[in-house]
């Protein structure tokens, strides 16, 4: 019986090498759901479950241990608020670091940019259209037919706060003035606002904010008559600006049509823009039919500045004192200054020109262009 410990000496050796032999093949032991550890190999880990003195750092395939998890679906930042802030998405845990790190899944774009539509009165509304977002925006969905809109002052025939309509508006003869709800031409919906008048203004006011000084607008305008490219009898017709004096047209800025041209007006030095070499000429916005006009007045620049934009292309614009015809704004840097109290739009004409002009999908922002999307 001499050879017994020669034979448990053999069987021991035997043993030694098979145990190292599963340490160096990192465990194969189940389908592992991405472990914690290199090698470990999953939940359902044979005798390589740990880390076997003589197993390299592979510890086999990495990362076979289970799928790699990628952090569940990228989140999709569920539906888009229809006032456009994007989704923040659902941001990826990353995969356990059993085998590659996972991705986390790509980062959420939360889904395309809210289109926004008109968030109703005072709505804060988002993103509007797509562009910068905005604190004003009124589709006049909710107003009634033949009503002056919730929300607005007014200035009809030089009073403030006055009846409106003031006379019959219902016919282009018609010589009232006034600024009501009505469904005779919608941008959208079933509301817009009607404005008519011809030497007598017809606005609808909006009270800013104390300190604003760089504004944006947009709004949809659909014109009896034609802006620019004439005609000679021209003079001047006010349909967007801003007021110093909400009870007076002594202090404003008017964006509409000079001379027959696409231009600007400021009232309290009655300076004109453009330059008289192109009076009745384009560029356009033709009659009886939807256009966006945006405008933009920023009296935060070194010369403050005005920019118009007619279905996205700038048809109007003034950044220096050479763009003034009569002179009186040459040397005035701030001519916005004093002037950002209420912003106004509707209907004057300064040539005794009757029309009927419809406004829908109104909205502000001080953030940037808010696009006619």
């Amino acid at each position: 019986m001499t050879y017994a410990p020669t034979r448990r000496f053999a069987i021991g050796l035997s043993a030694l090498a098979l145990l190292a032999a599963s340490c160096a093949g990192g465990g194969s032991g189940g389908t592992g759901t991405g472990g914690s550890g290199p090698g470990t190999g999953g939940n359902n880990s044979g005798t390589g479950g740990s880390v076997g003195t003589g197993g390299s750092s592979t510890g086999g395939a990495t990362g076979t241990g289970g799928s790699v998890s990628t952090g569940g679906t990228p989140g999709t930042g569920g539906s888009v608020s229809t006032g456009g802030s994007l989704g923040t998405g659902g941001s990826g845990t990353g995969g356990a670091t059993g085998g590659s790190t996972g991705t986390g899944g790509s980062p959420s774009t939360g889904g395309s940019t809210g289109t926004g539509g008109s968030a109703g009165k005072s709505g804060t509304g988002g993103a509007a259209g797509g562009g910068a977002a905005t604190f004003f925006t009124d589709d006049f969905e909710s107003d009634m037919m033949g009503k002056q809109p919730a929300g607005f002052d007014n200035l009809i025939a030089y009073n403030f706060n006055a009846t409106n309509p003031q006379g019959d508006i219902s016919t282009p003869t018609s010589s009232g003035s006034g600024a009501v709800a009505d469904n005779t031409h919608v941008h959208g919906g079933k509301m817009a606002v009607h404005f008519h008048g011809a030497a007598n203004p017809a606005f609808l006011e909006l009270k800013l904010a104390s300190g604003i000084n760089h504004l944006y607008s947009r709004v949809w305008i659909y014109s009896s008559i034609q802006l620019g490219n004439g005609p000679s009898s021209d003079n001047h017709e006010t349909l967007l600006g801003i007021t110093g004096d909400p009870g007076s047209v002594n202090n404003q800025v008017r964006f509409g049509m000079i001379k027959g041209a696409i231009g600007t007006n400021q009232s309290a030095t009655d300076d004109i823009s453009p330059l008289q070499a192109k009076w009745y000429m384009p560029p356009m916005i033709t009659a009886n039919a939807w256009h966006c006009i945006e405008l933009e007045l920023d009296g935060t620049a070194a010369y403050n500045v005005l920019n118009a934009y007619s279905d996205g292309t700038l048809v109007h614009s003034i950044s220096a004192g050479t763009d003034w015809q009569n002179g009186a704004l040459k040397n005035t840097p701030n001519w916005l200054s004093g002037i950002f109290t209420d912003f106004m739009f509707g209907y004057q004409s300064f040539s005794s020109t009757t029309a009927d002009v419809w406004m829908d999908d109104l909205a502000l922002s001080t953030a940037g262009r808010i696009g006619c999307n």
